[in-house]
């Protein structure tokens, strides 16, 4: 692993781990003792700390909320230093920059660290009350899903049935409402599905997952959702 001793290498060592590691959790969770233990031989992260013990309750939860959705790796590690509280929604804010911009290949460290350090897998987001888990169902890149963030927060205990606030759709939910349909997407789907995600669960609209897979199919036909359909129907 990357030799942490300054930030660009502590940042360095647990994208390497995410991207080209061997991808476990036990794995992961080595190097993120390991940048823990760098971070106080090197002093990284000075900056957050000073920032973070100059503002008042509420500015820092604000300025936490804009670090995250910057996926600012160090500020998640001094989080854990200050012991923020665990119930802040850390995870899906970290997550909602990973569903509008894709990143270094799709990279996810920052929300890995966050799992890592205890953070509620399945805190909501203020407003809408979107998880990590709606946030990586519903990409606006790539194959519109992440099923490799899916799989990691399944393994860390994200709840697959969780609604929304705003309009009730689960992460299911929101994954069929794609028009399109792919490897990321079916991949996705079946994570779900295999992890207890209800197909029937209806949102405040009255639209279900099992229902939007069909009609989706109807109005933009896919083989691959029109397979996955004919599966699911045996």
């Amino acid at each position: 692993m990357t030799t942490i001793i300054n930030d660009d290498s502590f940042k360095l060592a647990l994208v390497s781990e995410d991207l080209r590691g061997d991808q476990s959790k036990k794995a992961f969770a080595e190097v993120c003792k390991e940048a823990k233990k760098g971070m106080m031989a090197h002093d990284i992260g000075d900056d957050y700390r000073r920032v973070y013990a100059t503002c008042t309750p509420e500015g820092l939860i604000s300025r936490i909320r804009s670090d995250m959705m910057d996926n600012y790796m160090i500020a998640a590690f001094v989080c854990m230093e200050r012991k923020v509280a665990k119930g802040l929604p850390l995870i899906p804010w970290a997550a909602h920059n990973k569903k509008e911009f894709e990143g270094l290949h799709g990279e996810i460290a920052c929300m890995r660290a966050l799992m890592w350090g205890g953070f509620d897998v399945n805190a909501q987001m203020e407003g809408t009350g979107m998880t990590a888990l709606h946030a990586m169902c519903s990409l606006q890149w790539g194959g519109g899903a992440h099923p490799r963030a899916v799989e990691h927060l399944i393994e860390n205990g994200a709840n697959v049935n969780i609604p929304l606030d705003s309009t009730g759709d689960t992460p299911i939910i929101t994954l069929c409402g794609h028009t399109g349909w792919g490897e990321d997407l079916d991949k996705t789907f079946r994570l779900l599905f295999n992890a207890g995600a209800d197909l029937q669960i209806e949102a405040k609209d009255g639209s279900s997952a099992w229902g939007l897979l069909q009609s989706m199919d109807e109005q933009y036909p896919n083989p691959m959702r029109t397979d996955l359909i004919a599966e699911l129907a045996e």
